[in-house]
């Protein structure tokens, strides 16, 4: 009897209280809800604010224009600067700064392949020239190519400031002030690699070096033999 009394009065108590079992339940949920709106606010704003230090860090310029321009040039290099500022290009920083001539038509594209040279595959530089640039050289490819039936190898062209920044993480030797390559007219040939071969060949080499000379001489280059990096870096003057 005592047990179904109890019985009794926990049925009564569920049909007689329904409205206190769902006040409770609904206060329960309601204890446990803005838990979860806070850890899935948390979250959001974590994602949020990571995203937010990502663009930061990725807008953040590699470089500074002011130090960059106080780093003196070398006597020897001096002469590439001033016969690249000749050209009427402000130093290029970026890509849109390359894109801004592109559309202008003061850059050209230079070719993958052409008579007497060929482009290797850029990854820190662009294949672009200010029009005088590119003709000379294919016109020095060309002459090397009567010499010689060879070809040279092209391992640089354009670089903008954030190009060389990228170039400086793998390459330590890279210019840490201005380069006649952030004017759109200077270039660097493998003395190297010729008809593709990597290995010296003395006698190519000898031929490159009669080409560059005579252009030397006729006033349309500069040009610097760089041991480090195993090219010829050539600036292109305003002739």
């Amino acid at each position: 009897m005592a047990a179904l009394s109890v019985f009794r009065s926990q049925s009564f108590f569920a049909k007689a209280f329904p409205l206190a079992k769902k006040r409770i339940s609904t206060q329960a949920g309601l204890r446990a809800f803005p838990f979860k709106t806070h850890l899935s606010f948390n979250s959001r704003s974590l994602c949020i604010f990571f995203l937010l230090c990502f663009s930061f860090f990725k807008s953040q310029k590699c470089y500074d224009l002011k130090q960059v321009l106080k780093v003196e040039p070398t006597p020897l290099y001096r002469a590439h600067l001033l016969a690249s500022q000749n050209f009427g290009v402000d130093i290029l920083e970026n890509a849109k700064s390359v894109d801004r001539y592109i559309a202008k038509g003061k850059f050209v594209k230079v070719k993958k392949k052409s008579r007497g040279y060929r482009l290797q595959t850029l990854e820190y530089s662009r294949p672009y020239l200010v029009k005088k640039a590119r003709t000379t050289l294919e016109n020095m490819a060309g002459k090397f190519a009567t010499e010689t039936k060879s070809f040279f190898v092209v391992s640089s062209v354009t670089r903008t400031l954030e190009d060389q920044c990228r170039l400086r993480k793998v390459n330590s030797n890279a210019s840490l002030g201005i380069s006649s390559h952030n004017y759109g007219n200077s270039f660097d040939i493998s003395y190297v690699r010729f008809d593709h071969k990597l290995k010296v060949n003395t006698k190519l080499e000898k031929e490159l070096e009669k080409v560059l000379e005579s252009y030397k001489n006729l006033g349309r280059i500069f040009y610097i033999k760089e041991k480090q990096q195993s090219c010829y870096h050539v600036t292109v003057r305003r002739y």
